[in-house]
């Protein structure tokens, strides 16, 4: 079976954990973009008991999940098992880039399978929607730390999945494949160029424009339309902005041919794409 390309890899890596632990994971992405690379429903607990919860008590999963984890994760670096506010337990683990705080790691949910002795509970208690779930599954304590462990595996897979953008290799090839992606990464929504390419990696015009499709397998426009569609999408699912505000935040300059283009690749306009991706 051949490696995961670049652009999957952090799906696939994810999914290879789900399998395994039979748990949802959810990624905050804070400083470190991760969203050009997974769907967008990948930052946001999602789970049917989650957003029930949220329905009443969605002021106490942000005060939970973010406003004091964010501060309380970084005293565990190795991960913990929590139990939020609402009874349900679920994994975390942060991962640091550059010494800072770049994504937390969530898998969950479940209930406790019997008294789990390092588990950390929130000192509020919410009780409305935990009996309504017995379809979760008990975890014992000894699983959890299986489970614990398979997520540091995968903060290790996205750590060194993340390292290969800015590797340390001496092969010209790769070097410069790194180089291509993180260019398109931090330009896409502007104008960039061919020629804006050419410069940023020292090549003549023709030379980049084949060494693109050499590397790639498709032209610069639509590798540029790529990593468009992937920004188009994301914030589709997860904010409110219209659609043409999306399109200009995702680079595309023209309304009609970010529809066409929109379309061609989701098999969905924009607002279809939303209405089901919000169902």
């Amino acid at each position: 079976m051949s490696a995961p390309d670049f652009w999957e890899t952090p799906e696939t890596a994810i999914h290879a954990f789900e399998a395994l632990t039979e748990l949802h994971l959810t990624v905050h992405d804070l400083t470190v973009p991760l969203w050009p690379y997974l769907p967008p429903e990948r930052f946001k607990h999602r789970s049917p008991c989650c957003l029930a919860v949220k329905t009443t008590h969605d002021w106490a999963c942000m005060d939970f999940e973010i406003t004091r984890l964010r501060n309380e994760i970084l005293k565990y670096p190795d991960g913990r098992c929590h139990q939020c506010h609402a009874g349900f337990v679920e994994w975390v683990v942060p991962v640091f880039i550059g010494g800072q705080l770049a994504w937390v790691l969530f898998a969950g949910q479940a209930r406790s399978g019997g008294s789990y002795r390092r588990l950390i509970r929130d000192i509020r208690t919410t009780h409305l929607h935990r009996q309504s779930f017995p379809q979760l599954a008990a975890v014992p304590e000894a699983r959890s730390a299986l489970i614990l462990e398979a997520l540091r595996q995968l903060r290790s897979r996205l750590l060194e999945w993340h390292s290969s953008m800015h590797p340390r290799s001496s092969s010209p090839s790769r070097n410069r494949t790194n180089t291509i992606r993180t260019f398109l990464l931090d330009k896409h929504a502007e104008d960039p160029s061919i020629r804006d390419l050419a410069r940023h990696i020292g090549l003549g015009e023709s030379r980049t424009i084949h060494l693109v499709k050499e590397l790639f397998g498709c032209g610069f426009s639509r590798l540029l339309n790529q990593m468009r569609l992937k920004t188009a999408s994301s914030l589709l699912r997860n904010t409110s902005l219209s659609v043409q505000e999306i399109c200009y935040a995702s680079g595309f300059k023209d309304l009609s041919h970010f529809h066409r283009i929109f379309l061609r690749h989701f098999k969905a306009t924009p607002l279809q794409y939303r209405k089901t991706a919000g169902s």
